[in-house]
Protein backbone atom coordinates (compact mmCIF):
# COMPACT_ATOMS: atom_id res chain seq x y z
CA UNK A 1 0.00 0.00 0.00
CA UNK A 2 1.28 3.53 -0.99
CA UNK A 3 1.73 6.12 1.84
CA UNK A 4 -1.03 8.25 0.18
CA UNK A 5 -3.42 5.30 0.24
CA UNK A 6 -2.86 4.95 3.38
CA UNK A 7 -3.92 8.87 4.02
CA UNK A 8 -6.89 8.17 1.93
CA UNK A 9 -7.96 5.36 4.11
CA UNK A 10 -6.68 7.02 7.89
CA UNK A 11 -9.32 10.06 6.60
CA UNK A 12 -11.93 8.35 5.51
CA UNK A 13 -12.14 6.67 8.59
CA UNK A 14 -11.76 9.74 10.86
CA UNK A 15 -14.28 10.82 8.67
CA UNK A 16 -16.86 7.51 9.88
CA UNK A 17 -16.11 7.30 12.91
CA UNK A 18 -17.04 11.25 13.30
CA UNK A 19 -20.83 10.28 11.35
CA UNK A 20 -21.27 6.82 13.10
CA UNK A 21 -19.83 7.87 16.45
CA UNK A 22 -17.93 4.85 16.79
CA UNK A 23 -14.14 4.97 17.40
CA UNK A 24 -13.15 2.03 16.64
CA UNK A 25 -13.62 2.99 13.07
CA UNK A 26 -11.07 5.65 13.43
CA UNK A 27 -8.48 2.71 14.25
CA UNK A 28 -8.85 0.75 11.34
CA UNK A 29 -5.58 0.70 9.06
CA UNK A 30 -7.01 -0.84 5.96
CA UNK A 31 -10.03 -1.11 3.96
CA UNK A 32 -10.85 -4.62 5.05
CA UNK A 33 -10.50 -3.76 8.04
CA UNK A 34 -12.47 -0.43 7.96
CA UNK A 35 -15.55 -2.47 6.31
CA UNK A 36 -15.59 -4.98 8.65
CA UNK A 37 -15.82 -2.77 11.35
CA UNK A 38 -18.60 -0.70 9.89
CA UNK A 39 -20.17 -3.81 8.55
CA UNK A 40 -20.75 -4.02 12.15
CA UNK A 41 -22.20 -0.60 13.13
CA UNK A 42 -24.39 -0.31 10.22
CA UNK A 43 -25.81 -3.99 11.26
CA UNK A 44 -26.21 -2.17 14.66
CA UNK A 45 -28.29 0.26 13.09
CA UNK A 46 -30.21 -1.48 10.89
CA UNK A 47 -31.92 -3.42 14.34
CA UNK A 48 -32.28 -0.70 16.43
CA UNK A 49 -32.00 2.87 14.32
CA UNK A 50 -32.94 2.79 11.16
CA UNK A 51 -33.90 5.91 10.63
CA UNK A 52 -30.00 7.14 12.03
CA UNK A 53 -28.53 4.76 9.53
CA UNK A 54 -30.64 6.46 6.72
CA UNK A 55 -30.09 10.06 8.10
CA UNK A 56 -26.34 9.38 7.89
CA UNK A 57 -26.71 7.35 4.10
CA UNK A 58 -28.27 11.01 3.21
CA UNK A 59 -25.79 13.22 4.84
CA UNK A 60 -23.21 11.40 3.32
CA UNK A 61 -24.50 11.79 0.00
CA UNK A 62 -24.27 7.72 -1.10
CA UNK A 63 -25.59 7.40 -4.43
CA UNK A 64 -29.83 7.21 -3.31
CA UNK A 65 -30.45 4.59 -6.58
CA UNK A 66 -27.54 2.75 -5.69
CA UNK A 67 -28.95 1.89 -1.56
CA UNK A 68 -32.20 1.26 -2.86
CA UNK A 69 -30.81 -1.43 -4.99
CA UNK A 70 -29.00 -2.90 -1.97
CA UNK A 71 -32.16 -2.68 -0.14
CA UNK A 72 -33.62 -4.65 -2.88
CA UNK A 73 -31.56 -7.62 -2.29
CA UNK A 74 -33.15 -10.97 -2.00
CA UNK A 75 -30.30 -12.01 0.82
CA UNK A 76 -30.93 -9.72 4.29
CA UNK A 77 -27.40 -10.78 5.39
CA UNK A 78 -25.58 -9.04 2.29
CA UNK A 79 -27.46 -5.90 2.76
CA UNK A 80 -24.67 -4.46 5.66
CA UNK A 81 -21.65 -5.42 4.07
CA UNK A 82 -23.16 -4.01 0.31
CA UNK A 83 -24.07 -0.71 2.19
CA UNK A 84 -20.31 -0.40 4.09
CA UNK A 85 -18.80 -0.51 0.67
CA UNK A 86 -21.65 2.04 -0.97
CA UNK A 87 -20.11 4.59 1.62
CA UNK A 88 -16.08 3.35 2.02
CA UNK A 89 -15.97 4.10 -1.81
CA UNK A 90 -17.98 7.81 -1.58
CA UNK A 91 -15.71 8.98 1.45
CA UNK A 92 -12.82 7.92 -0.15
CA UNK A 93 -13.94 9.36 -3.13
CA UNK A 94 -14.81 12.76 -1.18
CA UNK A 95 -11.15 12.16 0.75
CA UNK A 96 -9.44 11.65 -2.61
CA UNK A 97 -11.25 15.24 -3.91
CA UNK A 98 -10.02 16.91 -0.50
CA UNK A 99 -6.03 16.13 -1.13
CA UNK A 100 -6.54 17.20 -4.97
CA UNK A 101 -7.88 20.55 -4.09
CA UNK A 102 -5.39 20.85 -0.93
CA UNK A 103 -2.56 20.09 -4.18
CA UNK A 104 -3.92 21.97 -5.78
CA UNK A 105 -4.01 25.54 -3.33
CA UNK A 106 -0.43 24.96 -2.75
Amino acid sequence: MKNEDGILIQSTAIMLAKHFADEKLEQAKSTDELKENLTACIVYLMLNEMEKLLHILYRIDVNESKVKAVFAQQNPTAIAPALASLIIERELEKSKSRAEHRKAEE
